[in-house]
């Protein structure tokens, strides 16, 4: 394995990055829904307008979607969790794209 500082530019950078992202606090692997819904109260706002709104993480569990209720003040945190999760994902199949055209190259 080369040391860091000759890998090429590409790699250097994702694994740097990937490295910041894993210091970082925080990662939820899910999808951020909108719920909306009216509550039906005939003199609610909702009867006549805009439906009332809340944000869930749907996540696999057991094979299973489950919906997680986030409370509104939680939602800036858990988008960023969601957010880093699925950089670093990104982020880790570059790195294994790269690793397996070294592969193919048959290069260190």
């Amino acid at each position: 394995m080369p040391a860091r500082s000759h890998l090429p530019p590409s790699e250097r950078q994702a694994m740097s990055r990937l490295h910041t992202l894993l210091n970082e606090a925080g990662f939820a692997h899910g999808t951020l829904r909108v719920n909306r819904r009216r509550c039906g109260k005939p003199t609610c706002r909702c009867a006549s307008g805009e439906p009332h709104t809340s944000l869930s993480l749907v996540v696999v569990e057991k094979g299973r979607q489950v919906s997680i209720h986030i409370p509104s003040e939680w939602e800036p945190r858990v988008r960023a969790w969601v957010e880093r999760d699925r950089e670093a994902r990104s982020l880790l199949l570059e790195i294994s794209r790269l690793y397996v055209q070294r592969l193919r190259a048959r290069k260190e």
